[in-house]
């Protein structure tokens, strides 16, 4: 019954309805239909307990359940018999039994004789209804009425009798002529429709009886599209998911295992038993638009002749699958599957032909029709090809026509372009100038659009022919463009290399110089076989924090020193337009990866572009957190994209929701990150480190310790290991020991000339003394942070100035220090800046409820106890209700940069975790507050700097 009732939210207006009827008082007989899944029979079972809390006697029947057979029973009498047979004591003070047994008559017979209409059944009906309705109003539920043939003989004759009648039928049996007699007599017909979507996610996160990941909803929200409003489709989604091992429990959330692999309909859904019972031709034709990702009218000749199909029947079954709503046609004709769940259902069934394969079949078709006569759409053509794979035969000048289109649809169509550069690169002789060529424009598109999967066949091809031989003409030899990809693939899947010939360039190193190999830098480990991560080397075998710093340089390193080919390519060109060969990418990338942000600086300034004082301080940060997507991103510059999927674009989604205090989404991705990229990474554990960090700021002591225990020690991230920690003395009481593990670190940090993130750490550590009194402490710490000061230049500054405000209690430098966090996008710290400050303030109440909204927005409760501490301390009100007002201007400055982003109010919803119409209530306001008219106007406005005031 729980399960029904929250099946059953949204659904107020059906069931006042009922309440009509009930008050009304009388016979009634009310019609529920909808589709298949939509919550008829939950909706049903609600209203049971709503009649029976209204004291009315409620006599349900299921047609079609139990030991009856409707096939010769026309009128559902037998399971009317049944029913009152098994309620008898309820109902026997109204002398059921001689009418009841009529009744029971009168079905036997029907079944030995179905040939029309009986007036008898009329009559018994009549007496059965009359006797039970004698002893008190009645309800009478009947559920699937659409599965019996003449239902009306029995439901209005109940209604005669005074009882309340609520039957419920599946759409699309309207036409059946026992139902439209029904639905003719109904006093009224309700027709359900979907679950509005903040319901449907309401039901999800209820439904397992488990603790939800906040990715799941959206993501079963994309996947079933329209259906999501269906909840009988959402429940057997999450119950076959969770059969099948992709919805599992992790860490005491049900997460799913690899989220950007597709999710499938149940078997057994309705769509898909509809297009089964169509036949073989329309399950083919299902699965062929599912592979086709949808196809327009026009395809239909070509689809039916690689069907094997007559055009004219396969019109037909392309009709009978759209009736039946399995597949849905927009105005411009094109076809596609209803949503993207039933589209991988249909691709990935028994006896389904392979994707490649169909795409295979088709364009070798088109391209005996390009040979015979042309006419053929290029376009089509190409994208045909590059989907179909190695299967496609191609001869010479269609892989020349292939790469002109390529390079036609670079600017405007970049992943259309890497696809077709990628299907021509395989026809290419490696080692000669044309896959050489070939070879740099497809790693130019794939940085620009993050489709890095396609360089697996670059490195199949590798493996399998050796590497090629030196390029005619003086020309650069592609060796660096195989390593290139080697890595990008290696840093983006998380796993090595399955050649050993590729391996064997990771444990090269990337430049050939360093002390230790990229594969041993980011997998803890050489690719090659024989080394599991943690058994020792430069990454396994490190110590504590606070010593491991000292064991060796924090990436492969030895960058800054080699000779920079772009130092030998002429100056600088300050528009950055300068085209960069192999080796400087490689050489930007490798740098990028080092953790040193002076020689990225140093990298970036070089190869012809100036970065901005604004764009350093987001390198060093991200440096500093091991933000290796940000970096690269920053360094190669807009010709590099890092897609959301992938352990990069994890990782950097871990970063950037902590950073903005959405620490909800934050641990959602480090759960992603764990239970859908088997390797263990640098990423994985810089991503262990933060999530340490948010379960210790949330009260979580055990699940922080865990996760710190999960997180090897690595060199690399011997600051970030010891900002977490510090983190975890501020949160369990040991703020005096923070000063002299920040001092540690820095000072062993500092002699091995790295400083990534010690600003960061030194900020932490003098918050954490100043906090405890620690006078002392953070007087020393401040002099840590004027010797990094003096050897970095403005790198310090914010925390000079944090570090001055606190040992000097000056409010002024407080807020210089605070100002540059806020423009940072570093809440969590401006959070713990803002608690300290209120402790010294000679008004602290700004002060407090800054933090006290940071921290209910982080949901981070051992801060919240803080605040109320230091409340009580200073003596001022608890800033609740100004705390909510700070709350509701951080929700709307949210949304506002979630639409300068380009996200809808849907899927702005699904990143606050709030319902669609509070998005839109919000932008109500904003509206009325500053005089914009649009989404776009607003964004607009923001960008310009005119809502600082609006926004508060």
């Amino acid at each position: 019954m729980a399960r029904a009732r929250t099946a059953v939210r949204g659904r107020d207006q059906e069931l006042a309805v009922v309440r009509e009827a009930l008050a009304a008082g009388g016979g009634r007989l009310i019609v529920l239909r909808g589709q298949a899944g939509i919550g008829r029979t939950a909706l049903l079972d609600e209203a049971e307990r709503m009649l029976r809390a209204a004291g009315l006697r409620v006599l349900p029947v299921r047609p079609g359940t139990g030991p009856d057979r409707l096939g010769d029973d026309a009128f559902a009498l037998a399971p009317l018999v049944r029913t009152v047979r098994d309620r008898f004591e309820e109902f026997q003070e109204a002398g059921p039994a001689d009418a009841l047994a009529a009744v029971a008559r009168l079905s036997d017979a029907a079944g030995r004789d179905t040939g029309g209409w009986r007036p008898s059944i009329v009559t018994a009906l009549g007496d059965l209804f009359d006797g039970i309705g004698r002893q008190g109003r009645t309800a009478v539920l009947a559920d699937d009425v659409h599965a019996v043939a003449e239902p009306a003989p029995v439901l209005t004759a109940a209604r005669r009798s005074g009882c309340l009648v609520l039957a419920t039928c599946e759409t699309g049996t309207e036409h059946t002529p026992g139902l439209a007699e029904l639905l003719a007599a109904a006093d009224r017909v309700v027709t359900l429709g979907p679950l509005a979507d903040d319901v449907a996610e309401s039901l999800v996160r209820r439904a397992q009886g488990a603790r939800l990941d906040e990715a799941v909803p959206g993501l079963l929200r994309t996947a079933l599209g329209p259906l999501f409003g269906n909840p009988g489709t959402v429940l057997a989604t999450l119950a076959d998911l969770r059969a099948r091992g992709r919805l599992t429990v992790f860490r005491g959330r049900l997460c799913l295992r690899a989220p950007s692999e597709p999710i499938e309909l149940p078997a057994g859904h309705h769509l898909l038993r509809r297009a089964a019972a169509l036949g073989d031709p329309a399950a083919r034709l299902l699965a062929s638009v599912a592979v086709w990702d949808g196809v327009n009218v026009t395809d239909l000749p070509l689809l039916a002749e690689v069907m094997g199909t007559g055009l004219t029947d396969c019109g037909r079954v392309l009709d009978q699958l759209i009736e039946a709503e399995v597949l849905v046609a927009d105005p411009a004709g094109r076809v596609s599957c209803r949503c993207p769940a039933l589209a991988a259902s249909a691709a990935g069934g028994p006896g389904v032909r392979g994707g490649a394969a169909l795409h295979a079949a088709v364009a070798e078709r088109l391209l005996a029709r390009h040979r015979r006569s042309g006419g053929v759409d290029p376009v089509v053509l190409a994208d045909h090809i590059a989907r179909g794979g190695a299967a496609v035969a191609l001869e010479a000048p269609m892989v020349t026509r292939l790469l002109e289109l390529a390079e036609d649809a670079e600017r405007e169509q970049p992943e259309r372009a890497a696809l077709w550069c990628a299907a021509a690169l395989r026809r290419l002789t490696p080692g000669g100038p044309e896959h050489a060529r070939t070879l740099t424009r497809l790693l130019d598109l794939v940085l620009r659009t993050g489709r890095y999967e396609l360089l697996r066949d670059v490195l199949t091809q590798y493996a399998e022919q050796g590497p090629g031989e030196a390029e005619q003409g003086g020309a650069r030899s592609s060796s660096a463009e195989i390593r290139l990809a080697a890595v990008l693939v290696a840093l983006h899947s998380g796993e090595p290399p399955a050649e050993e010939a590729v391996r064997s360039l990771l444990d090269e190193g990337v430049t050939g110089r360093e002390p230790i190999g990229f594969a041993e830098w980011w997998f803890g480990r050489p690719a090659g076989p024989g080394r599991v991560p943690g058994a020792g080397g430069a990454t396994g075998s490190a110590g504590p924090a606070e010593s491991a710093c000292s064991d060796g340089p924090a990436g492969p390193a030895g960058l800054a020193e080699r000779a920079d080919p772009a130092e030998q390519a002429g100056p600088p060109d300050p528009a950055g337009s300068r085209e960069l060969f192999p080796d400087d990418r490689m050489h930007l990338l490798t740098t990028a990866l080092s953790g040193d942000p002076a020689a990225c600086e140093r990298a970036w300034r070089r190869s012809g572009r100036a970065p901005s004082a604004r764009d350093v301080g987001r390198l060093h940060c991200a440096a500093a957190v091991g933000d290796i997507a940000s970096v690269a991103e920053l360094v190669l510059g807009a010709a590099h994209r890092v897609p959301a999927t992938g352990v990069l674009g994890v990782y950097r989604r871990v970063v950037r929701d902590y950073a903005a205090a959405d620490w909800s989404q934050a641990m959602s991705a480090v759960r992603e990150l764990e239970l859908s990229y088997a390797g263990d990474t640098l990423a994985h554990q810089a991503a262990r480190l933060i999530a340490a960090d948010i379960c210790a700021a949330r009260g979580e002591p055990g699940q922080a310790a865990q996760w710190l225990d999960d997180a090897v020690p690595v060199p690399g991230l011997a600051v970030m290991r010891a900002w977490v920690r510090i983190g975890l003395l501020n949160r369990t009481g040991g703020d005096r020991r923070a000063a002299p593990l920040a001092r540690r670190v820095s000072r062993r940090q500092r002699a091995a000339g790295q400083r990534a993130g010690l600003h960061l750490l030194l900020m932490r550590a003098v918050r954490t003394a100043a906090f405890a009194d620690d006078h002392d402490g953070a007087a020393g710490l401040l002099e840590e942070v004027e010797l990094l000061r003096d050897e970095t230049g403005t790198e310090a500054a914010e925390s000079l100035f944090l570090a001055r405000a606190l040992v000097h209690r000056d409010v002024h430098e407080a807020r210089l220090a605070t100002e540059l966090t806020r423009e940072r996008g570093d809440l969590p710290s401006l959070m713990d800046s803002c608690l300290v400050v209120a402790r010294f303030a000679e008004d602290p109440r700004p002060w407090l409820r800054e933090a006290h909204g940071l921290a209910t927005r982080c949901g981070a409760s051992s801060l919240l106890e803080r605040v109320r501490a230091v409340t009580r301390e200073r003596g001022v009100p608890a800033p609740r209700a100004r705390g909510r007002r700070e709350a509701l201007a951080a929700t709307e400055r949210r949304i506002i940069e979630l639409i300068g982003e380009g996200l809808t109010n849907r899927q702005i919803a699904l990143r606050l975790q709030v319902s669609e119409k509070t998005v839109e209530n919000h932008l109500t306001r904003l509206f009325a507050r500053t005089g914009c008219r649009s989404r776009v106007e607003l964004a607009a406005a923001s960008l310009g700097g005119r809502l600082t005031q609006a926004v508060t």
